[in-house]
């Protein structure tokens, strides 16, 4: 598929990819831009930004785009709903659906679209006592 408008062309993928992280992400905050969008920022050298950035590679052999270099921050759209869902300070699973490469004219420049689809959330702390714990409280 291949939709054009006046920043560039949005190369739609036949079959959406699901990436599903198998390792948590810790260090993880929600960024609303200017114009009203809402990311998932996680670190770029995670397993999901690796993941990503394979895809990119795979897509600058097959297809010859050139992607802008990976930053520190990974940015993934979420919905409204997702960052009210998401809690602070826990573990996450997550999956992100990308459908799509967008070419920008101006910069001869190629992004991969894809966005948050779903997140498991785990307490990063279990509080509950364990039964034969030989740790000493003062």
């Amino acid at each position: 598929m291949k939709n054009q408008n006046k920043y560039g062309t949005m190369y739609g993928l036949s079959n959406k990819i699901d990436l599903i992280s198998t390792e948590f992400v810790g260090d993880y905050h929600v960024f609303r831009s200017e114009n009203g969008k809402t990311y998932l920022c996680v670190k770029s050298d995670s397993q999901m930004g690796l993941a990503l950035l394979k895809m990119q590679n795979s897509v600058t052999r097959e297809k010859g785009f050139q992607f802008k270099p990976a930053k520190k921050t990974l940015y993934i759209r979420m919905t409204d709903q997702h960052a009210s869902e998401i809690p602070k300070f826990h573990n996450l699973l997550i999956s992100v659906n990308v459908y799509g490469v967008f070419y920008q004219h101006v910069s001869n420049t190629v992004f991969l679209q894809f966005e948050l689809s779903a997140f498991k959330a785990t307490p990063r702390i279990d509080f509950d006592p364990v039964a034969n714990d030989n740790a000493v409280f003062p």
